[in-house]
């Protein structure tokens, strides 16, 4: 007779074993444990920023100074004349204007981290909207005219005379790089991103600027002969660059802006 061997792939004590529906509850419930970890790992990465800064930035304004060359000028009210545009504001006229349309003393104004996704709405880490009134971030309007046609563009280069080019600065390490600075015009927004730029999309062009550099890259809106065009200028902090981190608290900062104008073609 043929010996038939026992099975051993099966408890001979008979006690109870798991069901393999059991097993592979359990195997899906660690998997899911780890991926919902994953998850949260991702979402804290994602956040530190607002969280290691939010209602604790103090953020003082240094100086901010704009200057154009050439054919081109600008100021913060219309002139009936291009003679009557100048070459060149500084931080007292800025500054006054930001105070007396938005009620911000900069001396004693902190920017705080926003972000945007438009350019035009500014939110908290919360979502809720930012009012430039409160000096979360920086608002102000430039008038622009040219003695003939030509584009204007940001640049990266100094001016004769030791003008500065565009440019965040500052001691602290990191808030140069955490900052942005917008201009409005004709429907469309150009923004100048320290960290390099990020092309177009829509509404919105992002660009960098390498320091001595001009390139049309940073080209932005179109003037017409002594034809005044307003221009909104903003400034903030962007809450979620990886640089605003608790690192720039009681951080100072300056802002230089240096426009120059293309003649077209």
């Amino acid at each position: 007779m043929a010996h038939v061997a026992p099975d051993n792939r099966r408890p001979t004590t008979g006690a109870p074993v798991a069901a393999p529906t059991d097993i592979d509850l359990r195997r899906k419930l660690t998997t899911t444990v780890v991926l919902v970890l994953f998850a949260l790992v991702a979402i804290a990465m994602a956040t530190f920023a607002w969280f290691s800064i939010a209602d604790s930035a103090k953020t003082r304004m240094l100086m901010i100074d704009a200057n154009a060359d050439g054919s081109l000028r600008f100021d913060l009210d219309e002139r009936a004349t291009f003679d009557e545009y100048v070459h060149s504001l500084g931080f007292d006229q800025i500054s006054e204007r930001i105070a007396s349309e938005k009620g911000v003393d900069i001396d004693a104004s902190k920017l705080k981290p926003v972000t945007t996704s438009d350019y035009q709405t500014f939110t908290f880490e919360d979502g809720s909207t930012a009012d430039p009134a409160t000096g979360a971030y920086l608002e102000f309007t430039l008038h622009f005219m040219s003695s003939t046609d030509l584009r204007v563009r940001l640049t990266g280069q100094d001016g004769d005379g030791g003008v500065s080019d565009t440019r965040f600065s500052s001691d602290t390490q990191g808030m140069a790089s955490a900052m942005r600075m917008s201009f409005t015009a004709d429907g469309h927004t150009w923004v100048y991103n320290p960290n390099g730029g990020g092309g177009s999309s829509g509404s919105a062009t992002v660009f960098g600027l390498d320091s001595g550099e001009a390139t049309a890259a940073s080209d932005m809106f179109d003037l017409i002969t002594e034809t005044d065009k307003p221009v909104t200028v903003r400034i903030w902090l962007e809450g979620t660059d990886p640089n605003c981190t608790n690192m720039l608290k009681g951080a100072n900062y300056s802002v230089s802006m240096r426009f120059e104008g293309i003649e077209e073609q």
